[in-house]
């Protein structure tokens, strides 16, 4: 069976395989069509109205292009003698479905609904409460549809070739990339770095896919490089395999993360975007059966962003959050923090929100008010100055010309000096009181002799 082609605007073809075909277009993977990358973004960026369904086949091609990359440069061994051939294609063909697969279970909007799933049983009534995810869903995707059948014809192609170890199922899947059970196979491991580390092919894929539809330069970064600089690592010869870089790629790494940081800072947390992030999520909590998403998932695969558009479109008239979504109305921002506020900034921030409350009694400011404090985020996860080779915690940089292993944190000031959170807050205002807290915040702030002011709302 020959493969076939997807011309992709980011990657140009991307071969796919004929069962990843059937994988594609199975009910559930096309779900993804109408599932936005970046939710309500195109309010703003009215280009980004990709979808996951893109970046899904994107990451599949990423994946496979860095794994090859990494063993290419022959500093691992999976198995021993011939079996390390067979090794290889095997593992490529794991990652090629854990990459594709991925973003099955991501609810309408992506993460501007991660907070409507239903919440999981518990055991005991002093359990702390715990939620559903998309990664949840994702599983229960895989396991309990067609894909799994898919997945399974796989697994019995590459045990009629390779041998019966070489089986691929569904539970596998999802073990690798949930990072459960790696057992005797260790280098699993190595496969989740791939998909869910600090230089994995998701992020790689989304950064330049979103900086593409938004029609700007944030997120661009020399991917050619980075991924010809990927190599694989171990502590010890009998421990697990992991990723890391070439130090001819310490830049590009570099620019990856500092691309994700912008990205953030001037897409991901625009303060526009943020706004209809929550007033989605609120109107979605009002209209939506049970408050939340179904977990049957025959149910839940019912729902995508056409769908939740259609019953806000029949809310409006009842559902002022609704309304907003559906008519593209948006609050003033009043008042934000700097990108890092320090702990003056925090003080600052409470003591605004707090004579917002004084000024307009607590009915108005409950209804003409909406305060933001959840965006929140690390430029990355690297511990600064931590100088063990670790996958989680750091990047491990190999140098050939000394033969040498050091970590990003060693080599990097950039990395290093990146440590604080993105934590933006704001507070956003009706039309109805806007000119007036404005005047309220300056008044404040002059007052303290503040350099930090309100908001210039510009969309």
């Amino acid at each position: 069976m020959r493969n076939d082609k997807f011309r992709d605007p980011i990657h140009g073809f991307i071969e796919v395989r004929p069962y990843e075909k059937e994988i594609i277009d199975s009910a559930p993977f096309q779900r993804l069509r109408n599932i936005k990358q970046l939710a309500l973004t195109s309010y703003l960026y009215h280009g980004a109205e990709h979808t996951r369904f893109g970046h899904s086949i994107g990451v599949m091609h990423l994946a496979t292009r860095a794994f090859r990359s990494a063993v290419s440069k022959g500093r691992y061994q999976f198995a021993s003698g011939d079996e390390n051939d067979k090794c290889i294609k095997w593992l490529e063909q794991i990652l090629r479905l854990v990459a594709l697969t991925h973003d099955l279970g991501h609810a309408p909007f992506s993460h501007a609904a991660e907070d409507l799933f239903p919440e999981k049983p518990t055991k005991a009534a002093s359990e702390k409460k715990k939620y559903y995810k998309h990664e949840d869903m994702t599983e229960k995707i895989i396991k309990e549809t067609e894909i799994a059948d898919i997945i399974k014809k796989i697994g019995d192609q590459y045990k009629k070739e390779l041998g019966e170890k070489y089986d691929i199922t569904p539970e596998m899947i999802c073990d690798i990339y949930s990072g459960r059970n790696p057992g005797e196979k260790s280098h699993f491991t190595f496969l989740k770095t791939l998909m869910d580390s600090e230089l994995d092919c998701d992020k790689m894929d989304y950064l330049l896919r979103d900086s593409y539809y938004c029609g700007v330069t944030y997120g661009k970064y020399d991917i050619d490089r980075l991924i010809s600089c990927l190599t694989i690592f171990t502590k010890d010869r009998d421990e697990a395999p992991y990723l890391g870089i070439e130090t001819g790629g310490i830049q590009a790494f570099e620019a990856f993360v500092l691309a994700r940081y912008f990205m953030f800072v001037q897409v991901y947390f625009h303060r526009t975007r943020r706004y209809f992030d929550l007033i989605l999520s609120k109107a979605l909590k009002e209209c939506l059966p049970d408050h939340c998403f179904p977990i049957d998932v025959n149910e839940y695969l019912k729902w995508d962003d056409v769908k939740v558009m259609s019953l806000l479109r029949e809310k409006a008239d009842s559902n002022r959050y609704a309304r907003d979504v559906i008519y593209r109305n948006h609050w003033t921002c009043v008042y934000h923090t700097k990108v890092h506020p320090q702990s003056d900034g925090f003080e600052l921030f409470s003591l605004v929100k707090e004579s917002l409350k004084h000024e307009f009694d607590s009915r108005n400011f409950k209804t003409d008010f909406l305060v933001d404090t959840s965006a929140d985020k690390l430029p990355h996860k690297i511990i600064p100055q931590k100088h063990e080779i670790d996958e989680e915690e750091t990047i491990a940089i190999w140098d050939e010309s000394k033969n040498r292993v050091s970590t990003i944190s060693d080599e990097s000031k950039i990395i290093n000096s990146l440590t604080e959170k993105i934590d933006i807050r704001r507070i956003y205002c009706s039309d109805k009181f806007a000119a007036q807290a404005k005047v309220k915040i300056k008044s404040l702030l002059n007052d303290r002799d503040d350099e930090e002011e309100e908001c210039e709302d510009n969309g």
